[in-house]
């Protein structure tokens, strides 16, 4: 059985729509929490990584909406997708930027021009 980090991770929608709604805490300090919510789609994977995220303090829930989010107290622009999502820290030590995957991960790609 996966875990709640690994059954976001490992769908590529659930993923974009995590790091969808940590680019609108970083911009606004506020997001949509409903849409990454119904994204995820799954009731028991809401309630566990809604309650890793307050707990940690990232977020905090809107007093005048529920389905609004405001950043915490300790929340960080360099917040990876990973780290929000649960993975440990030393999973992320290859990790070049938070948006991108270590690029060991998918040798033989670049462009011709590195070639020349």
């Amino acid at each position: 059985m996966l875990t709640w980090t690994e059954r976001i991770l490992s769908v590529p929608v659930r993923t974009a729509a995590v790091r969808e709604f940590l680019r609108e805490l970083s911009a606004k300090s506020w997001g949509d929490l409903n849409g990454v919510l119904a994204t995820l789609n799954d009731g028991q994977l809401v309630r566990e990584a809604l309650a890793y995220w307050l707990d940690n303090e990232w977020i905090t829930q809107a007093p005048s909406s529920p389905v609004t989010a405001l950043v915490g107290p300790n929340y960080s622009r360099e917040l990876t997708v990973r780290r929000f999502c649960g993975e440990e820290e030393e999973a992320e030590l290859g990790e070049a930027t938070p948006d991108t995957p270590p690029s060991s991960q998918k040798e033989g790609e670049g462009s011709a021009d590195e070639d020349q």
